[in-house]
């Protein structure tokens, strides 16, 4: 178990390393093999870590962090999953997913929270639009500390959630991965059902009438499934 040093130096690694997603930096410590691994060896098993940082940056590889274009952070969500991957016990069944699910929740987590942050760095840009209209250089740095300081505390916030929830619930749930016959089935297929369904609604983004043709082949196959 994870003692309370334990979690406040993965919590402020997993702020550091959203940080370094954009506000600061961007040295590439927010990839999630990265970060995975730092979370790793803050607890003494980077070898372990790294295996869930390499799945979680298959994930990750797609993504174009630039402009105001919307994408996950991985840098909290590879701490997360490395976490969870240690604490379920590498090398368990069920641990590998449960890691990845909650490196991607956390990662969707910190999407959003990047949405509101930059609504909130504008809201101060409006405040202080005149003066740095006028040249301040003062307001300017406050500008910029700002948007930093927030974006540390967001990425401390996206952190804490996603390490409170995956404790509380990973071992829960790896504690029903096996039956009395042996390992269950059922989280593993919930899991690839659920990552395929994203991936299928992420391909289909502006397609015209793509929900209807997604909802038509889903009642089709489940009508095939239940027919047999």
């Amino acid at each position: 178990m994870i003692g309370i040093s334990g979690i406040i130096l993965l919590v402020l690694l997993g702020a550091l390393c959203a940080l370094d997603t954009v506000s600061v930096l961007q040295g590439m410590v927010s990839r999630p093999i990265v970060s995975a691994t730092l979370a790793g060896a803050a607890l003494g098993r980077a070898e372990d870590a790294i295996v869930v940082g390499a799945v979680l940056e298959l994930f990750a590889i797609e993504t174009m962090p630039f402009g105001a274009s919307r994408y996950p952070e991985w840098g909290s969500a590879g701490v997360v999953a490395g976490t969870t991957y240690l604490v379920g016990g590498a090398g368990t069944a069920g641990s590998l997913a449960i890691a990845t699910l909650a490196g991607l929740a956390t990662a969707l987590l910190g999407s959003l929270s990047m949405v509101r942050h930059r609504q909130l760095v504008a809201r101060v840009a409006m405040i202080l639009r005149d003066s740095i209209a006028a040249g301040s250089g003062s307001a300017v740095t406050r500008l910029h500390l700002y948007g930093i300081v927030s974006d540390f505390w967001r990425g401390a916030v996206v952190t804490a959630i996603g390490l409170a929830l995956a404790l509380v619930f990973a071992p829960r749930i790896l504690g029903s991965w096996y039956l009395a016959y042996g390992p269950s089935a059922a989280w593993p297929v919930a899991l690839a059902v659920a990552t395929a369904a994203a991936s299928i609604v992420r391909s289909a983004q502006g397609v015209p009438r793509a929900s209807l043709f997604l909802a038509g082949g889903s009642a089709i196959g489940l009508g095939l499934v239940f027919a047999r």
